[in-house]
């Protein structure tokens, strides 16, 4: 799981970014993924298309950049790829920051100044179950039980207010004679609102559906009309930015907590020994007082915010982020040309792994 921060505000700005083959910061990005090869991997702010699919941003990725050796890494290949829809970026209706003009970013399903504007991708070198994939992208959020959202800000668009500020994806990958299901979202950040608390609220909301889904809440229905979440005896890992520690930063609480905590979830790297821990992140000196332990962190604020979490039934061999420590050559594909670590160098999030082992 990795926020490559491959966002920028002009629609296909990226795309053409990519089809430079030697871009700087693209290649330490790439350079990260090849040393840690994982299988499949999540990669949350890689702008692409709104209505789904890829307008050559992704493909330029793989072919030019992954398929070639960085920095001394050996090039990876992701046959399998999906680019979901996305809400970001999707104009509403109607006038919710008070303007007086319906104008993106703001006045849009989710955050974005155009349609598929920090969207996320899934790239496999596995199968995927195309036709087995589901989503809950237009379930509104006035239709989500003990919702949180603030009517009174929302007004009008409270109507048709989506709940997910991305996309919230199940996609069944197929791994020999087993099928692992990867539940893939991006809550949006609980920071950047007022006194309604709207994207922390949104946030929690975001978090409490993957719990529905993990649940197979009967009251869920998709995208394609289909009722309930996971079955009960699926294998699953869920993957994404969550913008939500358990312990520190703006968010509520409660939706991180009932996750980490959920009985179907492995403890172990939710909150015990195998959580994903890093040897450089306890360098990183944060403005704010942190509670968290800085091993953890996946965030240059000092916060836990990207997961990787398989489910009870999966054994795990080991885990990780990446974030050398100061004396590893490698902390040269995080830090800028002066040594520092910046968002500017490649991304501000760190990439986090963990090996499975499917049951026999």
């Amino acid at each position: 799981m990795f926020n490559i921060s491959l966002s920028a505000d002009k629609a296909g700005d990226i795309a053409q970014q990519l089809q430079q083959p030697h871009h700087p910061r693209i290649a330490r990005l790439a350079a990260i993924i090849q040393h840690i090869q994982p299988d499949i991997v999540m990669l949350c702010e890689f702008d692409h298309p709104g209505n789904g699919g890829d307008d050559g941003a992704v493909a330029r990725f793989c072919d030019h950049y992954l398929a070639q050796s960085q920095h001394g890494q050996a090039p990876i290949d992701y046959p399998y790829r999906y680019c979901p829809p996305s809400n970001t970026g999707l104009p509403l209706p109607f006038d919710t920051d008070g303007d007086g003009v319906i104008t993106l970013p703001n006045d849009a399903q989710g955050f974005g100044e155009h349609h598929g504007h920090y969207g996320f991708v899934i790239l496999s070198r596995y199968p995927m179950d195309e036709a087995g994939i589901r989503s809950w992208q237009t379930l509104l959020w006035r239709y989500f039980p003990q919702y949180r959202m603030p009517l009174d800000y929302y007004g009008e668009a409270s109507g048709v207010m989506r709940l997910s500020s991305k996309n919230h994806v199940v996609v069944p990958v197929n791994i020999g004679e087993h099928t692992l299901h990867l539940i893939g979202c991006h809550p949006t950040p609980p920071v950047f609102d007022g006194e309604e608390k709207r994207n922390a609220k949104r946030n929690h909301d975001e978090l409490a559906l993957v719990n529905a889904i993990i649940d197979d809440a009967p009251y869920l229905v998709d995208d394609n009309g289909q009722a309930g979440g996971l079955m009960k005896d699926a294998s699953f890992v869920v993957l994404g930015d969550l913008n939500a520690d358990r312990v520190d930063g703006d968010g509520m609480k409660g939706a991180i907590r009932d996750l980490l905590l959920h009985p179907r979830v492995n403890r172990a790297v939710a909150s015990g020994r195998q959580t994903p821990k890093s040897l450089g992140g306890r360098f990183l000196r944060p403005w704010q007082p942190r509670k968290g332990r800085p091993n953890e962190w996946t965030h240059l604020s000092g916060l836990r915010l990207d997961y990787v979490l398989p489910s009870a039934d999966l054994t795990v061999t080991d885990s990780g982020v990446f974030w050398p420590d100061k004396k590893d050559p490698l902390r040269s594909l995080i830090t800028d040309d002066r040594g520092r670590e910046r968002a500017q160098a490649g991304s501000d999030h760190r990439l986090v792994w963990v090996d499975i082992a499917l049951p026999s």
